[in-house]
C-alpha cells in the first residue's frame, strides 16, 4: 500500500522534477505538471507495472492521473493508485 508520508511534502514538488517509487510489483511517478494552455500546475502521477524503470516500459503500459497541486490533490492520487489495479 502507498502511504501519503512516502510522497514527501508539497515543497518538494516545487523543485524537484518527480518522485519515484514502488510498491510490490507497481512502479509509479509523482511530479508537478503544467497542462497545456493551463497557468496553474497540477499533480501528475504515472503508474506501470514492474520491475522495469519507466524510461524502459512501453507508453501503453502505463496509466496516468492528475489532481490540483494541493495536500488534497496529492492525496487523491494516493488513493488512486491504491485503488488502481496495474
Amino acid at each position: 500500500m502507498i502511504e501519503r508520508k512516502r510522497l514527501l511534502s508539497i515543497g518538494y514538488y516545487k523543485k524537484a522534477p518527480s518522485f519515484t517509487g514502488s510498491d510490490k510489483n507497481k512502479c509509479y511517478k509523482i511530479e508537478k505538471f503544467l497542462e497545456e494552455g493551463s497557468e496553474e500546475p497540477v499533480f501528475k502521477a504515472t503508474m506501470w507495472p514492474g520491475p522495469y524503470s519507466s524510461e524502459n516500459t512501453p507508453d501503453e503500459l502505463k496509466i496516468s492521473n492528475t489532481a490540483p497541486f494541493t495536500e488534497e490533490g496529492l492525496q487523491e492520487l494516493v488513493d488512486w493508485m491504491n485503488a488502481t489495479t496495474i
